[in-house]
């Protein structure tokens, strides 16, 4: 009996050896499969992150970074700062490329400081206020005003001190008011941006002392949106970036705007022969004296 059970468990073994010798080959095969896929996978989600890396993810707040779009900040050009200006004042478009807006000093780049006399200026004069002592106030303002500063009242009724800028819209050139189309530029970018608050990149100055910047208006890239309605020239001599000719040449296919007329004067040339024709009265006024 002994014997007859050995001989069953033996028996059992052998064939349960059998199987699993074939199980362990089976799986043997497989092992190398599962490696090499998980392998593959593991260089693909590599290759995947290091191709399209992940955005970082920014706060929303006021003071964090904000960046344009990156039609509007190419590769290899870097604003310098930054601003967020108050609400745009319709007077405050001159033209179809130029703006002026005011930035709370709160929220200025920290690399700007205020001079002394405004700042005595901006103490007497929110003193003279609470005293009621409005002829003071007016004088004290004129000061603050002629330094490129000014003082407004906020919604809690408190003074805010703000700093003026010149804003040019980098890469674009519209008509000169006295140009054909140049009413209806200015027209659009008031339309656009009266009453919005501006986020604009700052790259530097040009020769007039204004501030070069792209200006984004609700999410609406300010300088794309003239280009598309062909309310304004690529200025190609100053800013190279495709995009900018690509939504030119767009307007242009259309024929809206200032393409729907036959031959188009360039504003800069506009610009140059009148200053030619300016000389050259400049000149002969002098002979005639």
């Amino acid at each position: 009996m002994y014997a007859a059970h050995r001989h069953r468990r033996e028996r059992g073994a052998h064939a349960h050896g059998g199987g699993g010798g074939g199980g362990a080959n089976k799986r043997g095969l497989a092992s190398p499969a599962l490696l090499c896929f998980a392998f593959a996978v593991a260089l693909l989600g590599n290759a995947c992150h290091t191709l399209f890396p992940q955005p970082q993810k920014k706060g929303s707040s006021l003071g964090s970074i904000w960046r344009m779009p990156s039609t509007a900040n190419p590769h290899g050009v870097k604003y310098k700062y930054e601003l967020h200006t108050l609400p745009v004042d319709a007077k405050a478009v001159t033209d179809g490329d130029t703006i002026i807006v005011h930035v709370a000093m709160a929220d200025h780049p920290g690399s700007f400081s205020v001079p002394q006399e405004v700042h005595r200026a901006v103490v007497d004069r929110t003193e003279a206020l609470m005293t009621k002592n409005y002829q003071r106030a007016n004088e004290l303002q004129k000061i603050i005003h002629d330094a490129g500063f000014r003082q407004l009242t906020n919604s809690t009724g408190g003074q805010v001190l703000t700093k003026k800028h010149r804003i040019r819209l980098r890469g674009i050139d519209a008509p000169e008011s006295s140009m054909p189309y140049g009413r209806e530029a200015k027209e659009e970018l008031i339309t656009l941006v009266q009453g919005k608050s501006l986020k604009i990149s700052i790259y530097g100055n040009d020769r007039y002392g204004r501030l070069v910047g792209d200006i984004d208006c609700s999410g609406v890239f300010v300088q794309e949106h003239m280009l598309k309605k062909g309310l304004a020239w690529h200025y190609i001599a100053y800013d190279q970036r495709l995009e900018l000719a690509r939504w030119e040449n767009q307007a242009k296919m259309s024929q809206i705007g200032l393409w729907s007329l036959p031959n188009p004067e360039k504003p800069w040339e506009w610009r140059k022969e009148k200053r030619v024709r300016n000389s050259r009265w400049a000149e002969s006024a002098l002979d005639i004296s």
